[in-house]
């Protein structure tokens, strides 16, 4: 009996020990790589490895094919979740542009632009710091959270004020790998973009700064996002608040408090490799708008606010504002592929109702029944850039109609407008590029001027670009420009100007300045 327990407990030990020895040895996370390379031929091996990496659906997919899947073991592996995009550890990434001018009559340079979307070149300064960490596990799961501090013009070394407008643009958090899928998820606060339009600053189709929260899914071939956010604006139609007597001095109560709801879906698919050097993408877009309905209580600072809707100064009275809705829809397609950094991007983007006048826009304007239905805001747009070794050229152009909520079609709110810009350069050595920009402005507002005549405001810049930069291409940063910049407008345009702004006298104007630009690690512009 005791030779027989004996050799029971020997036998448990030699099963733990066996077993110790299978779960600590160190095994491949995707065994088909090697053996995948060897069937496709050398120089195939990393390509597959590359499509490896890119998760379920891709090479993982090609592997089960090659080699059956056997056992629950093997079957874990295969759907073992691909490398995390996240790395463990602290991450810094900023961009920014800072630069000087004169207008050769004492004052700094001074842009032209008249259109809601115009070059970039004459920027004021900016910058942001990006701050984030990043934490990865061994099963996969893995955190981010991304922090940016925006820095706004007029800075402290320039103005001798200590006071600086900062905006924090990124707050959130981001995590992956809890599903086996390529699943993503973030909640915060948010700049919520695709793809922009470098030489106009700006991003057409989607654009949003919310907070909120969304979810991302992808593989080779499709990228779905859907996202759902609130702002509150500091306008007097979405948030007011009032001092009030209380049993010790004064209170601060809100009286009114409008949330704007607005969520967005996109879903794009990627067709690589369509030909040698050709790969495009399509995507679909669209957003809604709601902002709830709310009273406006009468107070002191709302004298004329009530007496615009007739309304007697009686506190017990308040103005309804109803709820308001809006929408979009918007497609890109998008080419890459014939040259490094080439691409060709053409956006169309349809807005009515509230999401007209942006995420950030104040309804103006407004229809009868105090809302933004009716309103219109129609986009095409395009971008563009070739390089080779020596030469490359950038040029973006977009027109646009947009139409108000009232009912007169006849006056300077509703109009049409747009920009083209075209930017050449030669790169003459690796760091030194010679480059120029010529751009063109144009509007047509419905409405009669002030000498009741149609306005058609036209504003042509021409600009000598000589820069020294990281090396050769288009968006090759950091990047020094020396900037001269001449303008012309014609008399419509120096109409629209405001009275008293000495750009309404001038038919030519002249800029010169020093500027730099960068992009490192930016979370803007990665």
């Amino acid at each position: 009996m005791k030779q027989a327990t004996k050799i029971l407990v020997l036998a448990f030990l030699l099963s733990m020990s066996s077993g110790w020895a299978l779960a600590s040895e160190p095994e491949s996370p995707f065994p088909y790589v090697e053996e995948q390379g060897k069937e496709q031929g050398q120089g195939q091996g990393l390509e597959a490895g590359q499509k490896q990496e890119q998760g379920q659906g891709a090479g993982l997919e090609n592997d089960v094919r090659l080699v059956p899947v056997e056992s629950a073991a093997t079957r874990n592996v295969v759907n073992a979740p691909k490398p995390s995009s996240f790395k463990t550890g602290f991450s810094f990434g900023t961009y920014g542009r800072v630069g000087f001018s004169t207008d050769f009559k004492g004052a700094g340079g001074k842009s032209t632009n008249m259109v809601s979307h115009a070059p970039r070149l004459l920027e004021g300064s900016y910058a942001e710091l990006d701050f984030g960490y990043g934490l990865a596990l061994q099963d996969g799961f893995a955190v981010r959270v991304l922090a940016t501090t925006a820095f706004f013009d007029e800075f402290f070394h320039f103005t001798g004020d200590a006071v600086q407008a900062i905006a924090l643009r990124n707050l959130y958090a981001e995590a992956e790998g809890f599903t086996k899928t390529n699943l993503k998820l973030w909640v915060g606060s948010r700049m919520y973009r695709g793809d922009d339009i470098y030489l106009l600053d700006w991003w057409p189709m989607d654009s949003l700064n919310t907070l909120g929260g969304g979810l991302s899914w992808e593989n080779n071939m499709f990228k779905a996002q859907i996202h759902a956010g609130v702002n509150r604006l500091k306008d007097g139609n979405s948030f007011r608040r009032i001092s009030v007597p209380a049993t010790f001095g004064a209170d601060t109560i809100t009286i009114m408090e409008r949330q704007r709801m607005i969520a967005s879906g996109k879903f794009t698919w990627f067709g690589h490799n369509l030909t040698e050097n050709l790969s495009m993408k399509v995507s679909v877009y669209g957003e809604f708008h709601r902002l709830p309905d709310g009273k406006l209580r009468y107070s002191d600072d709302l004298d004329g606010y009530f007496q615009e809707f007739a309304l007697k100064q009686d506190p017990t009275l308040a103005a309804h504002l109803p709820a308001d809705l809006g929408g979009v829809v918007g497609t890109q397609v998008g080419f890459w592929g014939f040259g490094p950094y080439s691409h060709v991007n053409i956006f169309a983007r349809f807005a009515w109702g509230l999401a007209a006048y942006g995420e950030w826009g104040v309804p103006w304007g407004i229809s009868l029944e105090r809302t933004s239905a009716g309103a219109k805001d129609f986009v095409l747009a395009a971008s563009a850039n070739w390089e080779n070794r020596h030469f490359g050229i950038m040029a973006a152009t977009f027109g646009r109609l947009f139409i108000d909520a009232d009912e007169n079609r006849y006056d300077l709110d509703d109009y049409w407008e747009g920009a083209t810009v075209v930017r050449p350069a030669w790169f003459i050595t690796d760091h030194f590029h010679l480059g120029a920009e010529l751009s063109h402005q144009w509007k047509k507002p419905s409405g009669l001027g002030q000498d009741d005549t149609l306005l058609n405001p036209h504003i042509v810049q021409m600009s000598l670009l000589p820069s020294l930069s990281l090396n050769r291409g288009m968006y090759q940063r950091p990047q020094f420009r020396f900037v001269y910049t001449a303008s012309w407008l014609n008399g419509d345009a120096r109409a629209m100007f405001p009275r008293f702004d000495h750009r309404r006298d001038q038919k030519w104007q002249h800029y010169l300045g020093l500027q730099v630009e960068w992009w490192l690690n930016s979370a803007s512009y990665p």
